[in-house]
């Protein structure tokens, strides 16, 4: 029997939806036959002691069964998916993984690779994804871009938080603690929950931040060790960097006094470098902080004042306005209206 993410995941919130049900299900009927237990036997008596155990215990004996089958069901279904994943760990391609081999040291782009991985077959082979995710990182290319799954650690993690998160659905639901009540009714294995799960497990683990791409590609440079390395890294992250992610990561080069002047050469960008080292990394540093602390600011005649204080600066007039356009406050703010191309990130 074959499965998958998206069949294990809905297994799960069906689970988790069906106990919630049978257990108020199950407690609807202890309250009932309570009820008229005590409308029966004289209060205090032994017989209505005895069938209020009688009625106690059976309750107790429905939901244990109820959260072992469920869990049962359940685990057959994540163990099945575990096991087609490792599989698939223990399976090598050797003849496709001698293509990516090829092309492994040779500086692309984005669309190049994801070009190459749709012509050799890459997709579903895992050993494949994980050799492309390493060339798409030497080249500072999201790995979103290109198509490419997650690794089997991710996975497993996914499916023990999924499980986790069951588990605690089957212990939490009736409590008495207001926060994990509210925790297993609307947090636990919720509609959300369960798509970002199907995303990551898949791969796409949502659009990285302009920081977040410059900081992965300035650590792919600092990875390496001779200054011919960290020269060709260099090419290769800025071959494929633009916009702010561009000046983030020429900021953390010029910043980073261990890259030499002879890695820069070689890399072909060391004018490039050499003007933020010189101030424009400092420029742009100013730019990031008065653009912060407009953010913070609820005054219009503030904010245009302080942005008109950084008129000479060369970055904050495109940084401000790129914010306009993704910060709905500040926009408002400023206009006094929503604009139809400004949203909220």
């Amino acid at each position: 029997m074959t499965t998958n993410i998206a069949v294990v995941a809905e297994c799960l919130k069906y689970e988790a939806d069906e106990y919630k049900k049978r257990y108020d299900e199950i407690h609807r009927t202890k309250e009932r036959e309570l009820k008229e237990a005590n409308d029966t036997y004289r209060p205090g008596c032994k017989a209505l002691l005895d069938r209020i155990e009688q009625i106690n215990n059976a309750c107790d004996s429905a939901l244990t069964r109820l959260k072992v089958e469920a869990a049962d069901r359940a685990l057959q279904d994540v163990e099945t998916l575990r096991e087609q994943e490792l599989l698939r760990v223990q399976t090598v391609n050797e003849p496709l993984l001698a293509k990516i081999r090829a092309i492994a040291n040779i500086p692309m782009t984005a669309l190049e690779l994801k070009a190459f991985a749709a012509k050799i077959g890459a997709k579903g082979d895992y050993w494949a994804n994980r050799a492309l995710s390493d060339i798409a990182e030497q080249n500072g290319i999201d790995s979103a871009e290109i198509g490419l799954e997650s690794t089997y650690d991710t996975k497993m993690n996914i499916l023990d938080q999924l499980t986790d998160q069951l588990n605690k659905v089957f212990k939490y639901y009736g409590t008495k603690d207001t926060k994990e009540r509210a925790h297993t009714q609307f947090l636990y294995l919720n509609d959300t929950i369960i798509e970002r799960a199907k995303q990551m497990y898949g791969g796409k683990v949502g659009k990285l931040s302009d920081s977040q791409r410059a900081d992965k590609a300035y650590f792919t440079v600092r990875t390496q060790h001779t200054d011919i390395q960290k020269g060709i890294a260099i090419s290769n992250v800025l071959r494929n960097a633009k916009g702010e992610m561009r000046n983030l990561l020429l900021c953390r080069l010029a910043e980073d006094n261990s890259i030499s002047s002879m890695a820069a050469e070689f890399s072909g960008h060391w004018e490039e470098i050499a003007s933020f080292k010189n101030g424009l990394a400092r420029e742009y540093r100013d730019a990031e902080k008065v653009m912060e602390n407009i953010r913070r600011l609820k005054d219009k005649t503030v904010i245009e004042q302080t942005a008109a204080g950084m008129e000479k600066n060369s970055f904050f007039g495109d940084m401000f306005e790129k914010e306009q356009k993704t910060n709905l406050a500040l926009y408002e703010t400023l206009h006094g209206e929503t604009e139809s191309g400004a949203t909220t990130e």
